[in-house]
């Protein structure tokens, strides 16, 4: 990977976090689209804990925000601890429409 890519790219590493509790995911999609990815298809929503790296996989038809907090809701129960924060590296404005339907538990 070529050093302009590098800086291109925003990474945040666990120090980026600043040390956070138990209970703040990161969420990541892997698309189950095949070669193509027009239309609708089956999409995995990785949800990761930063502080401890417990993760759980939520299937989802579609990324819009209304799967996106049945998943998040399902995915609660998996986690042993609550879930403080739920952060959407590359979807800023999904991220906040989530974010403000999304109640805590």
């Amino acid at each position: 990977m070529s050093s302009a890519v590098r800086r291109s790219v925003p990474v945040r590493t666990f120090g980026g976090w600043n040390d956070p509790p138990p209970g703040c995911v990161e969420v990541d999609f892997v698309a189950h689209s095949g070669t193509s990815s027009s239309g609708s298809f089956v999409q995995t929503m990785v949800l990761t804990d930063i502080a401890t790296g417990w993760t759980e996989c939520v299937p989802v038809r579609t990324r819009d925000s209304g799967n996106l907090i049945v998943a998040i809701k399902q995915a609660r129960s998996f986690f042993p601890f609550p879930l403080l924060s739920v952060d959407f590296d590359n979807a800023q404005r999904l991220h906040q429409r989530v974010r403000r339907l999304l109640v805590p538990q």
